[in-house]
């Protein structure tokens, strides 16, 4: 009877109940959002340096021998090739301002990496004509390189496809193929020495034979050097610049 009379006296136990309860249905959906977003982004950073030159017409490549290479933008992966009027003749004390030849653009999606050259015909009164003249196709330690007026006619070097590989850190290989030539592989014809940003040797593949150099990058001016390439090069003068923008974004992007 008292265990009764007890039970009587304890107050009646009421379930706890939070006065903020969690919505997990809601904290679902935030996160969901958020992960949406951050895709987004990350996509329009990969694909931010699209090219901005679509449709253009084919033509021959026409960088001079000796020119002026850099960045457009030090926090861009593009490059804008210059020179002189006058292609650096009569000296440099009383030059008029550089003239530009041609930018270098990486293009970037979830697929390709590719390097595309767009060229700058420069007529009086100011007129300028967009031309696209060479693409190129990244990998891991090679890139493709294919001029793209090279099914028009005889070109030349032009006419020929390319490959840059890469040996060892400083060093690596030029290869051409000439299909005018009935060539189906890829021959050796030049390898490199150096590093972009101290400096590149062009040799023959004996090493006997100088067919061109880059000087040393100036970091105070968007890493700006001087090209030169030989008339005995056995590929364009285009082609040094190209292996800087590839040897470049590797480095950047892989950490190569």
């Amino acid at each position: 009877m008292s265990n009764d009379v007890n039970a009587e006296r304890l107050p009646l136990l009421e379930p706890w109940e939070d006065p903020n309860p969690i919505n997990y249905k809601e904290q679902c959906i935030c996160c969901w959002f958020s992960i949406a977003i951050i895709v987004v982004l990350f996509i329009a950073v990969i694909t931010s340096s699209g090219i901005s030159y679509p449709n253009l017409p084919t033509g021959v490549s026409e960088i001079p021998q000796e020119y002026r290479f850099r960045y457009k933008d030090i926090l861009e992966y593009n490059y804008i090739i210059e020179g002189y009027p006058t292609e650096f003749n009569g000296g440099t004390d009383n030059q008029p301002e550089f003239i530009k030849y041609a930018e270098i653009e990486v293009v970037r999606n979830w697929t390709d990496r590719n390097i595309n050259v767009i060229e700058f015909r420069h007529y009086p009164n100011d007129t300028v004509f967009s031309v696209s003249t060479v693409t190129s196709q990244i990998e891991s330690h090679e890139a493709d390189i294919l001029f793209t007026a090279a099914n028009d006619a005889d070109l030349g070097l032009e006419s020929c496809e390319y490959r840059i590989n890469w040996a060892w850190y400083f060093s690596g290989y030029i290869r051409r193929r000439c299909e005018n030539n009935n060539e189906t592989d890829f021959k050796k014809v030049s390898i490199f020495r150096g590093h972009p940003a101290w400096g590149l040797t062009f040799l023959s593949v004996d090493e006997k034979i100088n067919y061109g150099y880059s000087t040393r990058a100036d970091f105070w001016d968007l890493f700006v050097r001087n090209i030169f390439v030989d008339q005995a090069a056995p590929f364009p003068p285009i082609i040094p610049a190209i292996y800087i923008a590839c040897y470049n974004y590797l480095g950047r992007i892989e950490n190569k």
